[in-house]
């Protein structure tokens, strides 16, 4: 014999297993029901016992959420070394950022090589080639000035006062 807590939060029985049984099949009971063994003084949910297993349905798959995939994370060098490749030119009497754009954009390729996960390789490249560029330009201009002084005339033997 069985007690049974109904939706309406009224206590019924004792009832025979039978009756449980209909009450299962006639939709009036489901796995979160609430019943009591007779004399046992505990509330089990109906699911709990095995002999009413066979007429509920299987319980659902519980829903699992992914947290959405965190986006890449930008590798700052790379975004250093373009920054100081832009830098090289935009502030032509600062000489040291071409080569600290190269030295940036060489140590943030590294580093993305070792953290696939990390962005930021075009911006890598592109600071490793803006810094040579403008170290190139610079090597260049220095030996046509030595070898050339006359193209700078406030410039005597290509060097300043």
């Amino acid at each position: 014999m069985y007690k049974i807590i109904g939706a309406d939060q009224k206590e019924y029985g004792p009832i025979a297993g039978e009756q449980v049984r209909q009450w299962i099949v006639e939709g009036r009971l489901n796995s979160t029901s609430k019943i009591q063994v007779e004399g046992s003084g505990v509330w089990k949910l109906l699911r709990d016992l095995p002999e009413f297993a066979e007429l509920l349905p299987p319980p659902p798959a519980p829903i699992v959420i992914h947290p959405a995939q965190a986006a890449p994370q930008a590798n700052l060098l790379a975004s250093w070394s373009l920054g100081t490749g832009i830098a090289a030119y935009v502030c032509c009497c600062i000489p040291i950022f071409a080569p600290t754009s190269i030295v940036l954009g060489a140590m943030a390729l590294s580093q993305l090589k070792q953290n696939p996960n990390q962005t930021g390789r075009g911006f890598a490249i592109a600071g490793i080639i803006l810094g040579s560029v403008f170290l190139a330009l610079t090597v260049v201009g220095f030996v046509i000035r030595l070898l050339f002084p006359e193209l700078v005339p406030n410039l005597p033997n290509g060097f300043p006062r």
